[in-house]
């Protein structure tokens, strides 16, 4: 298990997410906004008692919806999670982590598996295409402004439940392919605020975290040490004008 570092809250309680690690998880910079929020400590987890005392669980995005499935029905984390739904505890879904909580998943792309019943905690049918979804959605959730960005090949079917973002939310489950979408300041704090109130804690969101400015303040620092232990100079000569000759290959792959 790791944990994240935490900054005292401003509420009396703290709010604790953990993270499913799935296999092959993508984007799991998901949740680095929640991390930057004072008072949240974020844990990614592998075994299904270490649910028990999570506010919130997010089950993230991955390159093997049907393998990460799989993957939670073996560690009992599945189970977990249903169980969890049942009793109201808040879950959270991002893309891949979206279409597993799902009722059913076609997919003769990515694992071609063929049928595979998902959690069904979410009334959404996914078939996967050959093509690729990209984009860069806008759009609104629990009044607040969003936006996120999307990467994958399955298409979701939204059958019901209450509307959230792209996907929709049943209860306190809550489904979506928006990657990027915690990072919209105003809503991840509402968010938070719909996390605690189900969970039952005293957790308040900080009013001015802006994530984008601590993400800055993060890739100022990451400049500054490759600038100070880097040869910088060097640096810029390979992508100006590539590697010298003649160096030694390592494998895999072949040198064009």
């Amino acid at each position: 298990m790791r944990e994240s570092v935490v900054a005292a809250p401003v509420g009396a309680d703290v709010l604790r997410v953990a993270v499913c690690a799935v296999p092959l998880m993508s984007n799991f910079t998901d949740v680095d906004a929640l991390a930057a929020e004072p008072g949240v400590v974020v844990r990614f987890v592998d075994r299904a008692e270490e649910l028990v005392d999570a506010d919130l669980v997010v089950v993230p995005g991955t390159r093997g919806t049907v393998r990460a499935l799989q993957w939670l029905r073996e560690r009992g984390l599945a189970d977990a999670l249903v169980r969890r739904a049942a009793e109201g505890l808040p879950v959270l879904g991002i893309c891949g982590g979206f279409q597993l909580l799902g009722e059913r998943i076609e997919d003769d792309v990515e694992s071609r598996a063929g049928t595979v019943d998902g959690l069904g905690l979410l009334p959404v049918r996914v078939t996967f295409r050959r093509e690729k979804t990209l984009a860069r959605p806008v759009g609104e959730a629990l009044g607040e402004h969003v936006e996120g960005y999307e990467i994958h090949h399955g298409v979701a079917d939204v059958l019901g439940g209450e509307p959230f973002l792209d996907g929709c939310r049943v209860g306190a489950v809550w489904g979506t392919h928006w990657h990027g979408s915690l990072e919209s300041d105003a809503f991840r704090r509402r968010f938070l605020t719909e996390v605690a109130r189900a969970a039952g804690r005293r957790f308040v969101p900080a009013p001015d975290t802006s994530f984008a400015a601590l993400r800055e303040e993060q890739l100022d620092l990451l400049g500054d040490l490759i600038e100070e232990h880097a040869d910088t100079d060097a640096l810029l000569r390979l992508i100006e004008t590539g590697a010298p000759s003649g160096l030694p290959f390592i494998a895999p792959g072949a040198p064009s």
